[in-house]
């Protein structure tokens, strides 16, 4: 009753209220240290302020080449030099977007919507892109998710990265920006260049996924659950009612439903003797660690002791996942798995699947997240009034 409630009021609010479509502060191109960059616009004239104040404009066709050298920040068009103390911010007067190419080693060359600020940390630069944040869940559901999804499937980690940004609005303070560009956050390669991806949006526009209490959830999600999701305590400790085990045919045959490793026998024992002092001259022992065959997901290797987390294992070993079977052959040990990533939450492969099945996106989520609710992000506020 409530889910009918929230939709019926969802629709209601997007009709009369008003659009606050605030900015995140992203911060890119971190994966590797920039010293300088070239900033041009794709279309219209850039904006330039300096320290925050507005310095004047460059054409279509010029640009910027920021840098840091000696502790100073500088930056250079074709017919100007800028000064600058603190930071220098660019963005497009009228259409298209701001392009940065770095410059170093590692060429890469993007486009970002909203605007571009400059800053100097340490002897490295320090980019941040303002960017809406609708303009931003676009830009991550294409990075993450990638082509020839279906619209489907672009609904729902649209709502997923919606909600994961907001919940994680705070987890760069310290840095000087809002959320990552990598993996620690959410992929981000900047603007959408896909036009299904950003109908999800539109479609999709400011909801987000609360649980039974009005809370944002933890929009966690990974490559392929092997078949069976995880409860949250069993790789972070602490419960989520929304975030409990969950069975899933849908992932079975998919690109990382599976993996295959194998390793010598003594390298295995060593590192479980030095790890958790197994006792490798126990016959019981070893045989617990060299045979050991799940019917589902667990915890810890059957039989064995002291215990040995598999969350653990997985990390130590490099495996995709802590799910998988041990059986001997000769002098090694192989490793069976299923699965990619941490198993907790939305299993990517296993949704692509139920989308491409026809399921709507609203069915795959509750599949994932047990007793969510869709809401419009400026009605939070009511639904916890009306809770109390």
């Amino acid at each position: 009753m409530f889910r009918i409630f929230v939709i019926c009021f969802f629709l209601f609010s997007a009709a009369v209220a008003k659009t606050q479509q605030k900015d995140v502060a992203v911060g890119i191109l971190r994966s590797a240290e920039q010293d300088q960059v070239l900033v041009l616009s794709t279309q219209s004239p850039l904006v330039v302020l300096v320290d925050g104040q507005r310095a004047g404009e460059l054409s279509a066709k010029d640009g910027l080449r920021i840098s840091v050298a000696g502790g100073l920040l500088t930056a250079k068009s074709l017919s100007r030099v800028f000064n600058v103390s603190r930071s220098i911010s660019v963005r497009t007067s009228g259409h298209g977007t701001v392009r940065v190419s770095t410059l170093g080693k590692v060429k890469i060359e993007r486009d970002y919507s909203g605007s571009i600020e400059v800053s100097r940390s340490g002897g490295s630069l320090l980019l941040v892109n303002n960017v809406p944040i609708e303009e931003y869940v676009a830009g991550v559901v294409q990075s993450e998710a990638g082509d020839h999804k279906g619209l489907e499937y672009y609904k729902l980690q649209a709502v997923s990265c919606r909600t994961y940004a907001i919940t994680n609005i705070r987890k760069h303070l310290p840095d000087g920006f809002n959320v990552c560009d990598g993996t620690h956050c959410q992929v981000y390669k900047g603007v959408c260049k896909l036009d299904t991806v950003s109908q999800a949006v539109a479609a999709t526009a400011d909801m987000v996924v609360v649980d039974a209490d009005i809370r944002l959830i933890h929009a966690t999600f990974h490559s392929n659950c092997g078949g069976e999701t995880m409860n949250a305590e069993d790789v972070w400790s602490r419960p989520e009612a929304y975030l409990v085990s969950a069975m899933d045919t849908f992932c079975l045959r998919s690109p990382h439903a599976t993996w295959h490793k194998t390793m010598p026998r003594s390298k295995w024992l060593d590192y479980l003797h030095r790890t958790y002092k197994l006792n490798t001259s126990d016959t019981a022992s070893v045989r617990a660690v060299t045979t050991f065959d799940p019917t589902c997901r667990s915890m810890y290797i059957d039989g064995a002791s002291p215990l040995i987390p598999l969350e653990q294992v997985r990390t130590d070993m490099k495996f995709n996942s802590a799910y998988f079977t041990i059986w001997p052959n000769g002098d090694d040990v192989v490793f069976d798995g299923r699965g990619f990533g941490h198993g907790v939450g939305l299993c990517q492969e296993g949704a692509m699947c139920m989308a491409r099945a026809g399921l709507p996106f609203t069915e795959i989520l509750h599949h994932y997240f047990a007793e969510v609710h869709l809401v419009d992000l400026h009605t939070l506020d009511f639904f916890r009034d009306e809770g109390r």
